[in-house]
C-alpha cells in the first residue's frame, strides 16, 4: 500500500493502534496518547510526533512511514509494524536512526563530554531544553552553561553525520555568522549569537510602534554574504517546489479552489528570467534569523542565524522570505504585532525596487503558500492562504 495510507493512519486514530502494538512488543501497555507534532515531507515519508503515558512511564515517540535498513531498526531500537495499510517504524526519543548524535545531545552528562572534547573547561549543563524535532532531519535544542564562573548559551544543533561539515564550512563563511564548533556525530554546538531578534524589535507587547527597521540593512547583510557561497550546491528555493506545498496544502484540508486559482496566477511565471544571476542567499532569510544590534532603533544587522541554508540563489527569494514572514506576524500576536502590517508593506516596496517587483510578488505568494502548508492551526493556515491569494492578485502590496 501507499505512504499515504500508512500516514492516514498516524495522523488518525487509527494511530492508537500502532502505539499499542509498538509498545506490546517491550511489555509496555499504552494508557493514555496525544499528538504532538506532524512533520510531512512532500513526496517523501510523514513522521508524527507523540506524547505517551504507558504503563505509568511518560514517553515520547515517533512513529514514520521512511524505510529503514536493518542496521538502522536495530541502532535506534525501531519497531517495524506492517499492515495492509503500508509499513511504519516506531522508535522513542531520543534514539533517531538518523540523528546519531540526538540521545547525547539531549542528556547534560553527556553534552557535557561533548562540550569538553569541543574545548571547554569543565563545562556543567545548568538548563537544556528541546527548540527544534524534526525526526531524521535535525534538532536544536538551547544549552544554558556555566564554565569557570561564566554562564553562556549554547545553541545544540543536531544533524546527519554526513553534513557536519558542511553546517561548519557554512558558518565559517559568513562574517555575521556566530561561532560554531564540532562536537562530533553531528552535533554543532554554536554559541548565542550577538545582537537582538528582529522580530523583537518588531514585537511591542503593549500595541506599541515597532521600530523602524531601515530595509537597506537587510539588503547590506546579504550583500556581506561572500562570493565562494556560490561554490555550494544549488538547492531548490521554496517557489522551486510550490506545488508540492500546494499538494500538501490541499491534503490538508484547505480549499483546493483558492489553492488552484494561487498556482494558476503565479506558478506559470515564476521562473526567473535568464537574465537574473545566482548570487549568495541565505536560503531562510526571515526576521527571526537576523539579529539587529538594537531593539529599539536599529541601525544594523549584527548577526544571522540558521545559516543551514547558504547557498547560490536568486536575491528575490530572500527578500520574499522577509516580506511574508513579516506579513503573517500579526497572526500570531495580533496585540503584540498590531503595527507591523504597515513595516511589512514598507519592506515589500523598498525590496521592490531591488528586484522584478512582479517576480517578488509571486514569491512572497509561494513563501504563504508553503508556510500555511506545515501548520497544524488550520484556521490560521487558511488565513495565510488567503493572504497569498491576495498577494498573487495584487489586493495586498497593491
Amino acid at each position: 500500500m501507499t505512504s499515504q495510507s500508512a500516514a492516514d493512519v498516524l495522523t488518525g486514530q487509527g494511530a492508537e493502534q500502532v502505539l499499542a502494538t509498538a509498545l506490546a512488543t517491550t511489555q509496555l501497555e499504552l494508557e493514555s496518547w496525544s499528538m504532538d507534532a506532524v512533520h510531512a515531507r512532500p513526496g517523501a515519508e510523514t513522521s508524527v510526533c507523540y506524547d505517551v503515558e504507558a504503563s505509568g512511564e511518560r514517553i515520547y515517540l515517533v512513529a514514520s512511514t521512511v524505510e529503514l535498513s536493518d542496521r538502522q531498526r536495530s541502532a535506534s531500537k525501531a519497531i517495524r509494524l506492517e499492515s495492509d495499510k503500508g509499513v511504519v517504524h516506531v522508535w522513542r526519543h531520543p534514539a533517531d536512526p538518523y540523528l546519531t548524535g540526538l540521545a547525547d545531545a539531549c542528556v547534560p552528562e553527556a553534552l557535557q563530554s561533548r562540550l569538553t572534547r569541543a574545548g571547554a573547561d569543565t563545562p556543567h549543563v545548568d538548563h537544556l531544553e528541546m527548540l527544534v524535532l524534526r525526526p531524521m532531519r535535525r534538532a536544536v535544542l538551547k544549552a544554558h552553561v556555566s564554565e569557570a564562573g561564566k554562564q553562556d548559551t549554547w545553541f545544540v544543533k543536531v544533524v546527519r553525520p554526513e553534513r557536519a561539515y558542511d553546517l561548519l564550512h557554512r558558518h565559517r563563511l559568513s562574517s555575521l555568522a556566530p561561532r560554531a564548533l564540532d562536537a562530533g556525530d553531528g552535533i554543532i554546538l554554536v554559541a548565542q549569537a550577538a545582537g537582538v531578534a528582529m522580530t523583537e524589535a518588531l514585537h511591542r507587547p503593549g500595541g506599541g510602534q515597532p521600530a523602524q527597521i531601515d530595509p537597506t540593512i537587510l539588503t547590506r547583510a546579504l550583500d556581506t554574504l561572500p562570493p565562494a557561497i556560490c561554490e555550494l550546491p544549488l538547492r531548490p528555493a521554496v517557489p522551486d517546489r510550490l506545488s508540492l506545498y500546494i499538494d500538501l496544502a490541499t491534503d490538508r484540508g484547505h480549499d483546493a479552489a483558492v489553492l488552484s486559482r494561487i498556482a494558476g496566477e503565479i506558478g506559470p511565471r515564476l521562473d526567473a528570467p535568464e537574465d537574473v544571476p545566482l548570487v549568495p542567499t541565505h536560503g531562510d532569510f526571515h526576521a527571526a534569523n537576523v539579529r539587529l544590534n538594537d531593539a529599539q532603533t536599529p541601525e544594523s544587522v549584527v548577526g544571522l542565524i540558521d545559516i543551514d541554508t547558504l547557498g547560490p540563489g536568486r536575491r528575490a527569494d530572500d527578500l520574499a522570505c522577509m516580506v511574508a514572514h513579516v506579513s503573517v506576524l500579526p497572526t500570531l500576536d495580533a496585540d503584540g504585532y498590531a503595527h507591523v502590517a504597515p513595516e511589512a508593506h514598507r519592506l515589500y516596496q523598498s525590496f521592490a525596487q531591488e528586484v522584478n517587483e512582479p517576480d517578488l510578488r509571486r514569491r512572497v505568494a509561494a513563501n504563504l503558500v508553503a508556510l500555511a502548508s506545515g501548520l497544524d492551526e488550520h484556521e490560521r493556515a487558511r488565513t495565510w492562504i488567503a493572504m497569498a491569494e491576495d498577494v498573487a492578485f495584487r489586493r495586498m502590496f497593491g
